[in-house]
């Protein structure tokens, strides 16, 4: 046990580590073949932030573990909106721009519905993967589209763009990209190995591993990055941050890997509670989108309450605990109703115009996807 739980927490690091080296190294090649900045951020970088969760699902996946695979998706896009936004909003409150309002937010939440409709039938299968692919890239295609003409609109006023790296920086960003992929590939397989043996240990599925201890694990990159972020004020990022993951977990993660190697079966459990949390947790943004009201703290714990109340009731239904279906059930009375009413008055404020401390008025700022 000790063993799986060591191999578990070098991989993850691992990821970590090598993710950044990917994210790094992608961002500054991609500068040098003369991509504008906004491209380099909602392409290359949102990918390379979704590299941890590509390898693990991979591996899993061809491993024959399509629990591991699934919920590591699954439970990571949860754990970029109720965990990542709730620690962030901690910090301060978090304003949702024009772009993620009209743009990357009804792309995600699209997304969420698609994905979690292609699973009723019980698999994802090559078919849907190719479905989510091809989203993708109308989706990819669109932005760099739109990012091209913003940027050649700025030069055209004047504004000066990122300065292109040096041919001997360019070696050294493509020398940390390669070895980043190598680590990529190498530690998601001690990560699998280790939360299959954990799994094996303690006697739960290897669902309930995924969506707990991976996705927090292959979420990391976007924790840290989005925390700093807003220690730094610039608070609009993590909002990008999370839905730009969700996204490319769904169609680029997801995708990729169910049309390329195998159909991923989808358990019970899955589709009853885990993709429904998936989707109301997407929907959670909606209401401040619509009233351009910021996440404040108060709303942020509200969002790491449900997550640690998901991922308890999570932990302890794999355990088969009795306490489990009680503990559901007093979260679901006592939460649920809390955020609709906190909903409610939200909208009815603003809809008053009148303010609030610690909500300030939203930017039209555009939000760079990383």
């Amino acid at each position: 046990m000790t063993v799986a739980v060591v191999t578990l927490i070098g991989g993850l690091i691992g990821l970590v580590l090598s993710g950044a080296g990917i994210v790094n190294g992608a961002s500054l090649i991609g500068l040098r073949l003369g991509l504008p900045p906004l491209v380099v951020g909602l392409t290359i970088v949102a990918a390379g932030t979704s590299a941890p969760e590509l390898a693990v699902t991979w591996r899993a996946a061809d491993a024959g573990d399509p629990g591991l695979a699934l919920g590591n998706v699954v439970g990571s896009n949860i754990a970029n909106i109720l965990l990542v936004l709730g620690l962030v909003a901690l910090v301060g409150a978090i304003p949702i721009g024009r772009r993620a309002r009209r743009i990357e937010l009804p792309v995600m939440i699209a997304a969420s519905f698609v994905a979690a409709g292609l699973a009723l039938d019980g698999s994802i299968s090559r078919i849907d993967g190719l479905i989510l692919v091809t989203g993708l890239v109308v989706y990819l295609t669109w932005m760099i589209v739109d990012a091209r003409r913003r940027h050649v609109e700025v030069a055209l006023e004047g504004g000066v763009g990122a300065e292109r790296p040096t041919g001997r920086r360019t070696l050294i960003a493509i020398g940390t990209f390669v070895v980043g992929a190598v680590g990529v590939a190498v530690s998601a397989n001690f990560v699998v190995s280790g939360a299959e043996e954990i799994a094996l240990e303690l006697g739960v599925p290897d669902l309930v591993v995924g969506l707990t201890v991976l996705a927090i694990g292959t979420s990391a990159p976007e924790i840290v990055t989005s925390v700093i972020a807003a220690v730094r004020g610039e608070r609009e990022v993590a909002i990008g941050n999370a839905i730009g993951s969700n996204v490319f977990n769904l169609l680029f993660v997801l995708g990729l890997v169910s049309a390329t190697t195998t159909d991923l079966p989808i358990a019970d459990e899955l589709i009853r509670l885990d993709l429904p949390v998936m989707l109301a947790a997407s929907l959670l943004c909606v209401p401040f989108a619509i009233t351009r009201a910021s996440i404040t703290r108060w709303e942020g714990a509200a969002f790491l309450g449900l997550y640690v109340s998901y991922t308890t009731y999570v932990v302890l239904d794999g355990l088969e605990n009795r306490v489990a279906t009680p503990f559901g059930i007093a979260a679901l009375v006592v939460l649920a109703p809390a955020i609709v009413i906190a909903t409610v008055l939200e909208t009815r404020r603003h809809h008053y115009g009148s303010t609030t401390e610690g909500r300030p008025a939203t930017t039209d700022n555009s939000t760079v996807l990383e």
